[in-house]
């Protein structure tokens, strides 16, 4: 029907009358399907075909993927509020032979990654790109590219990570803890090895070297920084834990050294 759409923005005549509750209630699971179909696409791709998926959408086949961006920000705000509600502890319970400042310091910073780490991959995302632009510079990827490569393979490690909350939730606070956060930071690196690895498939560079590459992007993005923050950390913190490790030292020998209590 030539009548039924705006010859001037396309719009569809019949979405033109006065909303009603029964409109509200239908468009609900109508954006919800709509949204999750395109994430459930890209993750997909981006999961079994990566190399491809980041080909096809760069030369422009961008019409069945969730923009990037947009993905990453709403898998890793998915995430937050996840571990949020949850309560992840990720510190298995204290060794005696570690003093308590030093332990108390490790379980401020393990809460600080539970809380905040799937937004400092985010804001990494620029740092990951650069090294990314040097690494895959064998692809022909500029660097604004090499930023939508980073977009989607951290967002798909943000939300490996997120499928593992369950498991992280179950062995909470146990000894365990420590070994999943280790599975799961392996499994990401490995997916973000393959990944960036795999937009070199057509460089004609062997194995090796496109695996190289690939690992090289996603370690140094975030561990360089990680090493930086932690010596300004380590610095910033580190004399105040040398006296409340050598005030609870005092503490202990003062209250072994001081006679027993008579009967």
């Amino acid at each position: 029907m030539p009548d039924r759409f705006c010859g001037r923005c396309g719009q569809d005549a019949h979405h033109t009358h006065r909303l009603t509750m029964g409109d509200m209630l239908h468009d609900i699971p109508h954006s919800i399907w709509h949204v999750d179909k395109g994430i459930l696409y890209t993750l997909k791709n981006m999961l079994l075909r990566p190399g491809p998926t980041i080909r096809e959408y760069l030369a422009g086949q961008r019409k069945y993927h969730f923009p990037p961006l947009s993905l990453l920000l709403l898998v890793t705000g998915l995430y937050a509020f996840t571990s949020s509600v949850l309560h992840i502890d990720l510190m298995p319970p204290r060794d005696p032979a570690i003093p308590e400042a030093v332990w108390e310091a490790q379980k401020s910073g393990m809460e600080f990654i539970a809380k905040y780490m799937s937004w400092v991959y985010v804001g990494l995302v620029p740092i990951i790109a650069a090294f990314a632009r040097l690494f895959l510079r064998r692809g022909g990827y500029n660097y604004a590219e090499c930023l939508v490569i980073a977009v989607f393979v951290t967002a798909v490690c943000n939300s490996l990570t997120l499928l593992f909350l369950p498991v992280s939730y179950f062995y909470s606070g146990t000894i365990h803890i420590t070994k999943v956060g280790a599975i799961a930071s392996l499994i990401s690196f490995g997916y973000a090895t393959w990944a960036y690895s795999s937009t070199l498939a057509h460089t004609g560079l062997s194995l090796a070297g496109r695996l190289i590459r690939g690992f090289l992007p996603f370690v140094l993005g975030i561990i360089l920084p990680s090493i930086l923050v932690g010596i300004v950390a380590a610095g910033l913190r580190g004399n105040t834990i040398k006296k409340e490790v050598a005030q609870q030292r005092l503490q202990k020998q003062q209250a072994k050294s001081a006679p027993a209590p008579a009967h």
